[in-house]
């Protein structure tokens, strides 16, 4: 089988990996089929809760529901409208998000960086020309976009039918090299230039084509600022990174296992999950689902798959150990999934709104317990904090 590379953040070196399914999954509207139980004692964590229609930060105890803070990011002037999505640096300092002018008819939009840690404006680029779904955290958050030691952010985005590659100097507000990477300079495919990974001012990331359907894996590249740009093999729009160690969950077809998903059909038939480290590769095989997406949750002890189980018709989490166990699963949809100490969090529809619901799996149990809510639809979980 053929393998790609994977960027170890931590030793700034690449490791072979097997090749990455790619899917996006969207959530929007799907009713939960959670049980809501009694919460189980909980590790301290801080949900991060965006909400659009006014810009609101609100920090929320995953262990309780308690409102530990809530503020309203700032606009700058000219601008009156939040954009639909926001990151969070892996430490809280960093807030990146979109602000669009709607009253003067030119519907200007302009990307933001809110430094939480000195309450100011740290970084604004123009995204006049840029549509809807072509800048890439609004498809795909990643805390990863930041490297909060360095105070660089990168992003990608499409504009005029040519996409550009920025890396920003928060320390300096300004961007590094003084000019974006563009498509003509770069001389790769035409797409959405998605990051990966930020050290410093080195980017990792790869081109996801607009208007296509996703495939299994793309081509990964690492390009900083003043140098060319690399192809170090293959990528994934859907693994997630273990910060502690840099290990890769990443699902995948191995076409020599049976598979829930028609590998022939519209599906991409997911039906096992790569766990790469250092070069090492285990695979975790889950004939039953039609896996969609995989994150690492409780601390990476565990590895959570969320996918189409045909058997009973439902959407389900679950929950596998290290070595290769089932912990149980759920039925359900939920959006926003990220990572807890002790198992995971997302948000579901709720009264018009949108519920948070924190699902318990270190202990082996899969409780849910739902700790917070709005009237608000437009709220997204954007980050949490352990």
């Amino acid at each position: 089988m053929e393998r790609g590379v994977f960027y170890d953040t931590v030793n700034e070196t690449f490791h072979v990996r097997s090749p990455g399914d790619v899917i996006k999954r969207m959530l929007l509207g799907l009713i939960l089929a959670l049980v809501i139980g009694t919460a189980h004692a909980q590790s301290s964590a801080v949900a991060w809760i965006y909400t659009a229609s006014d810009g609101s930060i609100v920090r929320v105890n995953t262990a309780n529901g308690a409102i530990i803070d809530a503020y309203r990011l700032p606009l700058s002037p000219a601008f009156n409208v939040y954009g639909p999505a926001a990151i969070v640096s892996s430490g809280g300092r960093f807030v990146a998000y979109t602000a669009i002018d709607n009253l003067t008819g030119t519907n200007n939009r302009q990307l933001v960086v809110y430094d939480t840690q000195v309450g100011a404006i740290r970084f604004t680029y123009d995204l006049t020309g840029v549509s809807d779904g072509a800048l890439d955290f609004e498809r795909t958050g990643r805390s990863a976009s930041f490297d909060e030691a360095a105070q660089t952010f990168a992003f990608g985005l499409v504009r005029g039918g040519a996409w550009e590659l920025v890396v920003a100097n928060l320390a300096s507000e300004s961007i590094a090299g003084d000019a974006p990477l563009t498509n003509d300079q770069a001389a790769i495919e035409n797409g959405l230039p998605v990051v990966e990974v930020v050290r410093g001012t080195a980017v990792r990331f790869f081109i996801l084509p607009l208007g296509a359907g996703y495939v299994r894996e793309y081509t990964a590249y690492l390009w900083a600022p003043g140098q060319t740009v690399t192809n170090v093999g293959a990528s994934s729009a859907f693994a997630d990174v273990l910060p502690s160690s840099s290990e890769i969950a990443v699902p995948i077809h191995n076409p020599d296992l049976p598979s829930a998903g028609d590998p022939n059909g519209p599906s991409l038939a997911y039906n096992g999950v790569d766990l790469v480290r250092n070069g090492r590769v285990s695979m975790l095989y889950d004939g039953q689902l039609d896996i969609r997406q995989v994150w690492w949750i409780a601390g990476g002890s565990q590895v959570l798959l969320e996918g189409f189980n045909p058997a009973s018709g439902a959407d389900v989490y679950k929950v596998y150990d290290r070595g290769g166990a089932v912990i149980g699963e759920i039925s359900g949809a939920l959006e926003d999934v990220h990572a807890t100490p002790d198992g995971f969090a997302g948000l579901y529809p709720s009264g018009g709104g949108a519920g948070l619901a924190v699902v318990t799996t270190a202990d082996g149990t899969l409780t849910t317990a739902s700790v917070w809510g709005t009237g608000d639809p437009t709220a997204r979980l954007v980050f949490v904090q352990q």
